[in-house]
């Protein structure tokens, strides 16, 4: 995966499609795009500083058009929310500039208070 861009709340990074990636048919798994909707959805809420992003509680991916082996992936992820214990992000993916599947993904990501030692 190289990272195109990244700024506080938003990144963008590209990743080609390979031979594991793909379903029995041919197109791009389904599976692999949800794991680009998990990963840029993290990726976009370690940009606000986080060392680590939380656990999933939600995540969504709604499939709009076929990608194969050989085109080249570009997903789009931006936190639309950072709440206090939960953090809302969209991630929208593209193949040859047409959206292939647009994700949501929402993380708990309160962070956690050091045990007072006694």
């Amino acid at each position: 995966m190289n990272l195109i861009s990244a700024e506080v709340g938003r990144v963008r990074g590209e990743i080609p499609v390979e031979k594991g990636h793909l379903n029995a048919i041919g197109g791009t798994h389904g599976g692999w795009l949800s794991t680009l909707v998990d990963v840029g959805g993290s990726l976009a809420i370690a940009s606000h500083g986080f060392a680590t992003t939380g656990v999933s509680t939600d995540l969504s991916v709604s499939f709009l058009a076929a990608s194969g082996e050989g085109s080249s992936i570009v997903f789009d992820a931006q936190v639309l929310k950072m709440g206090r214990t939960l953090a809302y992000t969209r991630v929208d993916i593209f193949s040859n500039e047409k959206m292939i599947a647009t994700g949501s993904h929402t993380k708990f990501v309160a962070k956690e208070t050091a045990a007072n030692p006694q």
